[in-house]
């Protein structure tokens, strides 16, 4: 599903985080073993070569939220390699989410960031297993390593690349692995434009590249600086913990005094799922939910303050 931004969207509390995607894709709207090339053209999404087996399959072995992800694998017969796609930036400050799960018995996988015509591919990310993944520079030759992830689960790959600063972030599950440069952006001259998905693990250490498998779900490409422009009363630091969560979790407040104030959730096509007020909260706060699996958007508001954040249910 892809999500335009749209003025009269401020003024539909349920829906204010709609605002901040550009983009994004949840696999539910298509049927299994649908090549998402041919039904998720109007998404951004395209082949890699142009071959139609080339292409990432909607499945249903597999999912975070609703019943469906994509399939990027290399079974000998059939390697997918997918191109999710949008207009070229260069500037300003965006993150790209994904969700992955890597079989136990998969060799791993490789996604990479382009430019819109992938002729330059700055940054990638090597799969290796089920449990380890390194985020690489290749302009710098340097790279990011988050290792030790539990097995047998989803994770969550979030990127932030800053272009006007020339900086980039690696972040899973909520935990930041570190910081690097980037030459996506005015300083190093390329365009932020693609993210490739393919079905093999790249090893920069062996050069080796096994075939691999891994699923995707929940993709989301966001605009940061938009998001701060629209919410110009953003001011109170919330910690949101533990994040992602089994549907439990806890605000701390530090000290943010918020008044009468409003607790939504909204799932990711902009419904709201759970709400509760809060009469006057500026420490911590315990709140228990039922939700699915899957990403959601959380916001707290009063009338002088408003917080917002993401929030993963594992």
């Amino acid at each position: 599903m892809k999500k335009v931004l749209g003025f009269v969207l401020i003024l539909v509390p349920s829906m204010v985080f709609s605002q901040w995607s550009i983009m994004d894709e949840s696999f539910d709207d298509y049927n299994v073993g649908d090549l998402v090339s041919t039904v998720g053209a109007d998404n951004g999404w395209g082949l890699w070569t142009g071959l139609d087996a080339e292409s990432c399959v909607v499945s249903s072995d597999q999912f975070l939220s609703g019943t469906n992800s994509g399939h990027v694998f290399d079974n000998g017969t059939t390697s997918t390699r997918a191109n999710w796609s949008w207009s070229e930036y260069s500037e300003g400050k965006y993150s790209f989410y994904t969700n992955i799960y890597v079989p136990n018995n998969s060799e791993g996988g490789f996604i990479g960031f382009h430019d819109s015509l992938n002729l330059e591919m700055p940054h990638s990310i090597s799969i290796l297993g089920d449990s380890s993944m390194l985020f690489l520079d290749w302009e710098a030759f340097d790279y990011l390593e988050a290792n030790n992830l539990a097995e047998g689960e989803w994770h969550e790959i979030h990127v932030i690349f800053d272009l006007d600063n020339a900086t980039s972030e690696f972040i899973v599950d909520a935990v930041s692995i570190g910081t690097m440069g980037t030459s996506f952006g005015v300083t190093g001259g390329i365009s932020f434009g693609s993210v490739e998905f393919a079905a093999y693990a790249y090893n920069p250490f062996t050069g080796q590249q096994p075939p691999g498998s891994y699923y995707i779900d929940d993709l989301n490409l966001v605009d940061e600086l938009s998001l701060v422009g629209l919410s110009e009363q953003l001011a109170p630091s919330l910690n949101l913990m533990p994040n992602p969560s089994n549907g439990d979790f806890t605000i701390d407040f530090n000290g943010s005094s918020f008044n009468q104030a409003k607790l939504t959730i909204t799932d990711m096509n902009g419904i709201k799922v759970y709400a509760k007020t809060l009469a006057e909260v500026s420490g911590l706060e315990n709140f228990q939910t039922s939700m699915d699996a899957g990403v959601y958007f959380i916001q707290v508001t009063d009338a002088t303050q408003t917080w917002n954040s993401r929030l993963v249910i594992k």
